[in-house]
């Protein structure tokens, strides 16, 4: 049977540092709006908790999906050393296939060092440029395409050609060098994408709507560019999804009442519960709620892919969450 998705993009190991607020100076606003944390360089900072996970966008979002009855595998190039072994470890414990994982041995694998403080996270991100290419990857119904590093291009190029001749569903979700690089570099493959998820700056990247444009704006703009249906995520504003049809969904956050730790992750794991909910053939209403839900429990615990609902819990929550007028 073929894969429901094939998840391509960067591994990483994060490690996780709570920072304490006994060594830090105040948060102060900064010259663009933003705050600071600031500590006395060449000094001991103490830690108060410290984690490590397997992360990157491609490993947190088929190991949700997985964890919601999908059946998914993953391309990801990663070093031939202990990090790259745990990362392969742990999908294949979550029940990830891993049959197209590259393994090289000059190269290693990504890390990411991130800091904890106050329930948000600063996040040091290294990419490894390796050699991305087709492999002989197994039959899928889709592919998620996300966050590589800066020679992903010519890749992407081949993944297009890829699509077209095996007659895959395309979903998009552009990490961080991707954008930096522009729509332009994400052209050829938005113009045959099927769902194309992002948060609300990088919409406006994509766009070049200005910070307070309407959000129908900001729909229509981004399916100019090709996608056939259009996720917004919006922080503790929520969600939005648009389909070329016409058809609209708004949708707040889910609070159960337990006290936020660490948002790494979230995206991921909106990503994971509405995708998961599209493939199970569920409205798109239901499909956004999916997402909002798997999203909020990620943030009461620490690390990219803790907190994460399995299909009968998500059933029951989104249930009780749709009940009550959400």
């Amino acid at each position: 049977m073929p894969l429901d998705i094939l998840f391509i993009g960067d591994s990483a190991i994060d490690l996780y540092m709570k920072v304490s607020e006994k060594d830090t100076f105040p948060s102060i606003d900064s010259t663009d709006g933003g705050s600071q944390i600031c500590f006395h360089h060449g000094s001991k900072i103490l830690v108060e908790k410290f984690e490590s996970s397997v992360a990157g966008n491609a490993v947190n979002v088929s190991m949700g999906c997985q964890k919601l009855g999908l059946k998914t595998g993953i391309y990801t190039e990663m070093g031939k050393d202990q990090n790259g072994e745990l990362i392969v470890k742990t999908l294949k414990k979550a029940g990830v296939d891993t049959r197209a994982i590259g393994m090289n041995k000059d190269k290693k694998t990504d890390v990411h060092p991130i800091i904890i403080y106050r329930g948000e996270r600063t996040i040091f991100s290294y990419h490894e440029k390796f050699n991305y290419k087709i492999r002989n990857w197994q039959k899928t119904n889709w592919i998620y395409y996300t966050s590589l590093a800066e020679n992903f291009p010519p890749f992407q190029a081949e993944l297009v050609e890829y699509v077209k001749k095996n007659h895959v569903g395309v979903i998009v979700n552009p990490g961080t060098i991707q954008m930096k690089m522009g729509v332009h570099a994400l052209g050829n493959i938005l113009i045959k994408t099927d769902i194309l998820i992002v948060n609300r700056e990088e919409a406006l990247a994509l766009t070049g709507c200005a910070s307070n444009s309407n959000i129908f704006e900001i729909h229509k703009k981004l399916q100019a560019l090709g996608p056939k249906l259009t996720v917004v995520t919006d922080g503790t504003n929520g969600a939005t999804a648009k389909d070329t049809n016409g058809e609209f969904v708004q949708q707040g956050i889910y609070d159960n009442g337990e006290p936020v730790v660490d948002r790494t992750g979230a995206g991921d794991a909106f990503s994971s519960g509405f995708i998961a909910a599209i493939t199970h053939n569920k409205s798109l209403k239901e499909a956004v709620a999916w997402g909002v839900v798997n999203a909020g429990s990620r943030v009461r615990v620490i690390g990219a892919s803790n907190g994460l609902l399995t299909q009968v819990e998500m059933e029951k929550r989104v249930t009780e969450f749709l009940a009550k007028g959400n």
